[in-house]
This record gives structure tokens, sequence and C-alpha cells, in this order.
């Protein structure tokens, strides 16, 4: 059990950390996320919302970060052109997809930006200045990420169950490339990042989800008042939205979407998360999890060994790491 919880604290996870012990149960884990230090957005270990859960080479996830940002702006380019209007912006479906493009964006910038200071600190520890200390990471950067990856997944989710289930018609002229791409491939995106990454995803953060949902009903509620239209010039945005012709129904919905729908979609995710680590903590899977010290002091840093990889605290940052070797066999 020892043993597990060491192998388990290199990966970037600490020893306290429910999601990551052997037997800990799913109730007990619910209890641990309402503390109201999970609700705010800092993290003393920025590496988790930067690194890969699994083993993968540094520049090959540099590349799917890069490769996710440019499909999503091109889907988004498409988007524009398609629309022809700034009246594409009122639909739910359109905004998870822009704030999908921008967490892509952050994403990819701050991962970079990580990349090039452990490349200079290592050039610096090269050079015989074994004592220099990471930067800190861009906090307000690394927050934004954070807070664009809860809300980009729980309205990914929720716009492909709403629409899927009470907007799509039987009518084949209605799926086309873009409709399937934005209200389908936009779940199975958002799913892939999160079995991918290491993001943890906090109950708690569920608040603003559900605080989007409620800006997004006011929203729909000051447009309808204000007798403005859809594309089609009819007086609502969507036809479950109609409060002039079905107020209760209209009402019903959207209150559902937003204190129901939203919450149930992060909650799903929160349980993905838990799957990814049940699964990382597998004894057949475990060695193709990422070690951290590993991955960002010799892969990332560039050094061909490990005799000069620092030796962290498990509850440290590797932005926080000072030259303190650690041999190879301290990282098998």
């Amino acid at each position: 059990m020892e043993k597990h919880l060491k192998k388990l604290q290199l990966s970037g996870y600490s020893r306290t950390s429910p999601n990551v012990i052997m037997g800990a149960s799913w109730t007990h884990i619910w209890r641990e996320e309402f503390k109201v230090h999970k609700l705010h957005l800092l993290t003393s270990k920025p590496e988790l919302l930067l690194q890969p859960r699994w083993d993968i080479p540094p520049l090959m996830w540099l590349l799917y970060r890069g490769f996710m940002l440019v499909y999503t702006v091109s889907w988004l380019i498409y988007m524009i052109l398609l629309f022809k209007t700034p009246k594409l912006l009122i639909y739910l479906s359109n905004i998870s997809y822009c704030l999908m493009v921008i967490y892509y964006l952050v994403a990819f910038c701050n991962l970079a930006w990580a990349f090039l200071k452990v490349r200079c600190s290592s050039h610096r520890m090269n050079r015989g200045d074994s004592s220099e200390t990471l930067l800190s990471p861009p906090v307000a950067s690394l927050c934004l990420q954070w807070f664009l990856h809860s809300m980009m997944g729980c309205s990914s989710l929720t716009v492909s169950f709403i629409y899927w289930t009470l907007i799509h018609t039987s009518d084949q002229h209605s799926l086309t490339a873009f409709n399937i791409h934005i209200h389908a491939i936009n779940s199975i995106q958002t799913t892939v990042d999160l079995l991918l990454s290491s993001t943890p995803v906090h109950l708690t953060h569920l608040f603003y989800g559900v605080l989007g949902g409620l800006l997004y009903v006011i929203f729909v509620v000051v447009y309808w008042l204000m007798g403005c239209t859809n594309l089609n010039g009819e007086p609502y945005i969507y036809s479950i939205l109609d409060f002039s012709g079905r107020p209760l129904v209209a009402t019903l919905c959207i209150l559902g979407v937003a204190l129901l729908c939203l919450p149930s979609c992060h909650f799903v995710l929160w349980n993905m998360q838990l799957l990814r680590e049940w699964v990382v903590s597998r004894e057949k899977v475990r060695r193709m999890a990422l070690k951290r010290e590993v991955w960002w002091w010799v892969k990332v840093s560039g050094r061909a060994t490990f005799d000069l990889v620092p030796s962290l605290d498990p509850a440290a940052s590797v932005f926080e790491a000072r030259g303190q070797p650690m041999m190879e066999d301290q990282l098998s």
C-alpha cells in the first residue's frame, strides 16, 4: 500500500487525495469534495492543469494541444461564415463552442509557456546554477484555463443532451456536418480532453456552470422582452423557449437546463475523472501513467539522463523545484 501511494505521489497527486487512494469509497470522495478550498480556481500544483495523465511524449502533447486549437478555430471560422450575423451568439451551442475555442487557446499558450520555462531552467542548471528556482506560472491564466475547462465541459454535454432530446427533429436535412459537429463531436472532444489530461474536476465547480446558466436565462428573457427574433424572424431563440406562446413550458425548460441539466452534466464529468484515476491506479495500467519528475525534468527539459532530476516533495510543484538530484532508482 505504501509503495503504491509513493508511485502515485510521483505522478503528481498528493498523499491525501481521495481520488487516488486504493479502496477509498465513492461516498468518502463525495464528502471530501464539499470543502470551501475546492471552490476556488487556485492550485498548489499548476502542472496538473498542463500535463497529460498518461506518459505521452511532451512534443506529442504540445502537438495535440496545437491541433485541437487549429481544428476548433477552423470550425469557428466556418460557423461565422455560415451565419454571417452576430445573432450566432444567441444560441447556447455556439456560445459553448466559443468557450471551447478559448479554452484550447489558453491551454496551448500555458503549455508552451511552461515548456519554455522548464527548458530555460534546464539550461541554467547545465551551466552550474543548480539553485535556480523556476518562476511562478501565470496564475491568472491558469485559473482562466481551469474555469474554461469546467464551463466547456458541462456546457458541451448539456448542449448535446438538450439538442438531441428536445430540439432535433427527424428531418434528414437537419443532419448536416455542422449540426453533428456542434452538437455531438463537441462532447467527444470534451471527453477525450478530460481522459487524456490531468486536469482535476471538483464538484464545487458546478457553481460556475450554474452561474453561467443563470446568466443565459437572464439573457434569453431580456432578449424576448426586447422583441428580438431568431434567424428565422421568430420571437424566440429556440421553439421550446417561446414565452409568448407557451410561457410555462419555456420557463420550466430554461430553469431545468440551468438548475438541473448543467449540474448533472458536471456530475457526469466528475465521475469520469474518478474513472480516469481508477484506471490509472490499476496495476496493469500504472506503468502507462505519467511520472511527473521524469516527464518535466527529463523529457520536457531535454535531458538525456536521470541524474539531475530534482527531487520533489509530493506536495510541491515542479515549478518550485530546486536542483537536488534524484537518482534513477528513486524514480523507478
